[in-house]
């Protein structure tokens, strides 16, 4: 095969391709489910932070499984929404402790319901027993690629 042959492969039974669709179809329905509202990133902080409590950033970062600047973008917008509020560590000035204000305490408790929403709404059409392989299946292959994935557990 020359170099300049194509390789012949189906796109859409690509990994990465069916991926980034499904990240788009989650997108879709979150957006119809929670409109002008709280995006699916900030949802996962809030949802750290209330079953955690006040979280370092680092930590609150691998909680969400948010890369770092991903991280400090929606912290930052959570701030000036006042969902959240963010103080230097009494025990390490150079790091920064996150935790729940009284409004993102309640703005999480609305949204939990919406975002069980979300969730059977992407996986309809899915019975039971496809939709348990489905999820094993992501956490296998994200526990397999663990190491490349810049997560505290």
């Amino acid at each position: 095969m020359a170099k300049s042959d194509p390789v012949e492969f189906d796109l859409y039974g690509m990994i990465g391709h069916l991926l980034r669709t499904t990240q788009q179809l989650h997108v879709a329905i979150w957006s119809d489910v929670f409109p002008g509202g709280l995006t699916s990133p900030q949802f996962a902080v809030l949802h750290a932070l209330a079953h955690e409590g006040p979280l370092t950033q680092t930590t609150l970062r691998s909680r969400a499984r948010l890369d770092r600047s991903t991280a400090a973008d929606v912290i930052r917008r959570l701030v000036a929404r006042r969902l959240v509020s963010q103080v230097k560590d009494p025990g390490d000035a150079r790091r920064r402790v996150v935790r729940l204000t009284s409004a993102g305490r309640a703005l999480y408790a609305e949204a939990a319901g919406r975002a069980v929403e979300v969730n059977e709404r992407m996986l309809e059409g899915l019975d039971t027993t496809e939709r348990k392989q489905l999820v094993d299946s992501l956490k296998s292959l994200l526990a397999h690629h663990r190491g490349l994935l810049d997560y505290q557990d």
